[in-house]
Formats: structure tokens, C-alpha cells, sequence
């Protein structure tokens, strides 16, 4: 007679019973194990701020008894912004296990340094955000994460995000030690010395002020964990203006939506770099305005908001005219009018 097909469950079920176990914690540790071997279908990618070019050496997104989930693509000069898309490689099977750890190494042209190590990943968090998706910006379908983002930034810090249509969501973020590795890796031609590969690197990825800054106070490498920093703050569109959605970009990389008639006020924590925000002005007409929030100054305000504050401030744009915004974070105690943000209005319709 053939051989009776395997029922897993029963078969467990059995094991624990003869072995003594209770009957339901091996099938638990069963369930456990599939939860762990859950693939989804997404694409690794790099990033480093457009300010501080980096190379990626070598980068693994290892899973579960350290199978390899994903390579990262490595070798090229990345300055393409913090939290953004780098490069693509679709090798493998579209669906991947999901990362339990990063493994890493990368050249940071700024400080002339190589950066390496490794670090765990929230698997259950990123399980968590796979399967529950999101509504897509503008069409609110559901979708969900197509992208697992490794940033690459100063002082050996990095970050991961995941990334999908348009919004980017902090997954991790660690700091790794400096390590010696052959500049070979990096440029394998000795005829051109480090030094002017490295100069020639940063002249043809920065713009002049930004070289010219480099070169007069260096990379700001102590003020670079702030980036990830996190205070709970709303946000708040009045004046003379009918709000109807708006996009935020924040300084540790994340992309955030919300639409002004479908859900309650916005309340977010990582600190805002920039923010558009689409309206209808006073005579109908459809408006966008695009804020680049200074870095210094936005620091500054939520520094001295932390020290008053006992609940979220409020980030509050002021529509006075077509071509005239203000911007304040206000607290219970305190209101700090922001300066030096950089305003741009045009017109949709």
C-alpha cells in the first residue's frame, strides 16, 4: 500500500503527546517556524546623503541561520539623499525572506573612512508592516513595502527603511566602528593617489558652496544622530487657505502622507526637512507649496519646545497671501517663528 500522505499538524501533535510535552507548544513552535520563513516580494537598495558621498563595499541582508535573503548593490558613488532609492538589482526569486540582519562595510569619502559591522533588524516589526500595508497617496488603494533601503551616513551610522509608493518608514538604526579595509576595494588603480580620487569624487558630487563648506569646518559628524531624533509634534495648515493633502520628508529619511478630509490632524515625530503642501486658495484656485526647512533653525525651535512643552507642539503654516507663508512651532509656553525656511508657490490649475 502506498504510504498515507503526512498531516504535519497530527504528526507533531502525536510527537508531543508520546515525548510527554504538552500537545500544543510544539505545534506552536511550529507555527513559529513558518511565521519566521515568510517571504514577501521586495528589492534592496542603497542610499547616502546628498552631501556626503559614500561606497558601499559590500552589503548582505542576511536571514534566518544567516541564508542570505538579498545582496545590496555595491561599487558605486552614492549621493543620491537620505531615505531615497539608490540602485536596483533584481536577481533571485521575487519573493524573500524577510532580513534579520544587515552585514555591511563602506567608504565614506567626507571623513576619508571605511565604516563596517553588522546589525539586527526588527523581524517581527517588519513582518508586522509587509502584511499590513498601506493606503497608497492620492488613490488610497492598499499596497505595501516593495523596497528594504540601507543608508549609509557619517560617523558610521546607519539606517534602514522600508519604502513603497512614495512613503518611507524607519526600520532600524545603529552605529558601526571604524575598519581597515584595502583602498583596492574602493579603486583598484594605483596610478591615481587616494587623496586626489578623493577630492576629484567630492568636487564633481557637491555643489561649490557645499565644497566650499566641507573644506572650512569638515563633515558634521557630531551632529549627525540628531537626524533621528524623535518628538511628537502635529501639524496644522490654517489661514487663508482650504488644506487638501500634504507630503513630509524628515531628516531621518522617512516620507510621510496625510489627507486633510479623510483622517484626523497629523501627529508625527521625526523631526520635518521638507514639507509640500497642496491647497485651494481663497478664490478656488489649486495651489502647491514646496517649504525647505533649515536644519539649524527647525533644531534649534524643537530643542527649545522640549524644554517647555508637556505635550506634542504644533508645526503651524500660516497661508497669508498666494505668495506669503508663515511658519511657527508653537508649544503651551512659548511660539518660535521659523526664518529661514526656503518657500517656493506654483499653481495646479
Amino acid at each position: 500500500m502506498p504510504d498515507a500522505p503526512c498531516n504535519p499538524r497530527r504528526f507533531f501533535l502525536k510527537l508531543a503527546a508520546h515525548t510527554g510535552l504538552f500537545t500544543l507548544s510544539m505545534p506552536r513552535a511550529v507555527q513559529a517556524a513558518l511565521d519566521q520563513s515568510k517571504k514577501f516580494e521586495w528589492l534592496p537598495s542603497e542610499c547616502a546623503d546628498k552631501r556626503f558621498p559614500m561606497m558601499l563595499v559590500s552589503g548582505l541582508l542576511l536571514a534566518r541561520n544567516d541564508e542570505i535573503a538579498a545582496v545590496i548593490p555595491t561599487g558605486k558613488i552614492i549621493n543620491n539623499g537620505w531615505g531615497e532609492f539608490g540602485s536596483i538589482r533584481i536577481e533571485g526569486a521575487l519573493q524573500k525572506p524577510i532580513p534579520e540582519h544587515l552585514k555591511l562595510t563602506w567608504f565614506s569619502f567626507t571623513e576619508n573612512q571605511f565604516y563596517g559591522g553588522s546589525i539586527p533588524l526588527p523581524h517581527a516589526l517588519l513582518r508586522q508592516l509587509f502584511e499590513e500595508g498601506f493606503a497608497t497617496p492620492l488613490t488610497r488603494e492598499r499596497s505595501t513595502w516593495h523596497r528594504i533601503i540601507v543608508g549609509m551616513g557619517l560617523g558610521g551610522w546607519v539606517s534602514v527603511w522600508l519604502a513603497g509608493d512614495g512613503l518611507v518608514r524607519e526600520v532600524a538604526t545603529a552605529r558601526l566602528e571604524q575598519v581597515s579595509q584595502d583602498w583596492s576595494t574602493v579603486l583598484n588603480n594605483p596610478a591615481i593617489p587616494r587623496a586626489e580620487f578623493i577630492r576629484s569624487t567630492l568636487t564633481k558630487r557637491l555643489s561649490q558652496e557645499e565644497f566650499t563648506t566641507l573644506e572650512k569646518n569638515g563633515p558634521p559628524v557630531s551632529t549627525w544622530p540628531r537626524r533621528a531624533r524623535r518628538q511628537r509634534w502635529r501639524l496644522l495648515v490654517d489661514g487663508k487657505a482650504d488644506p487638501l493633502h500634504i507630503f513630509v520628508r524628515s531628516f531621518n529619511g522617512e516620507r510621510h502622507f496625510h489627507e486633510f478630509s479623510q483622517s484626523a490632524p497629523l501627529v508625527l515625530e521625526p523631526i520635518p526637512r521638507f514639507v509640500q503642501i497642496t491647497y485651494l486658495s481663497p478664490s478656488g484656485s489649486k495651489l502647491m507649496a514646496e517649504i525647505s526647512i533649515d536644519e539649524t533653525e527647525i533644531f534649534d525651535a524643537f530643542d527649545k519646545a522640549k524644554h517647555t512643552a508637556t505635550e506634542p507642539v504644533t508645526l503651524r503654516f500660516t497661508m497669508e497671501a498666494r505668495s506669503q507663508i508663515t511658519i511657527a512651532l508653537e508649544s503651551t509656553s512659548s511660539r518660535m517663528t521659523l526664518q529661514r525656511s526656503r518657500i517656493q508657490i506654483g499653481s495646479l490649475s
